[in-house]
């Protein structure tokens, strides 16, 4: 029998700029306990297209790392810097964003 990876969500966002957008998000989805076939239900899309972007398989917009965020239900900001960080990374480019809050 497997034995279950279970990581704090602590573990799960040291080094954060260090992981892939498809990393964090399956970090993030074990440490809930939800299951691929859970959150594509909450997205309305395939198991596959969950596992693709767990994989880096998938090209993954701004918008769905939003659609993401919101489907498990964290606020969408750490998953847009993420998502941007390993867009910039992959195409080589050695910089670094960081978001911030405009003040009103």
């Amino acid at each position: 029998m497997a034995t279950k990876k279970t990581i704090s969500a602590r573990e799960a966002l040291k080094d954060v700029l260090k992981y892939s957008f498809g990393e964090f998000v399956r970090d993030i989805r074990e440490c809930d306990e939800i299951t691929q076939t859970e959150l594509a239900k909450r997205m309305r899309v395939s198991r596959q297209f969950i596992n693709a972007v767990e994989k880096d398989k998938a090209n993954v917009s701004l918008e769905m790392a939003i659609k993401i965020a919101n489907a498990l239900e964290y606020p969408y900001e750490a998953f847009v810097e993420i998502c941007l960080n390993d867009m910039l990374r992959k195409s080589g480019i050695k910089k670094v964003v960081h978001l911030e809050t405009k003040a009103a």
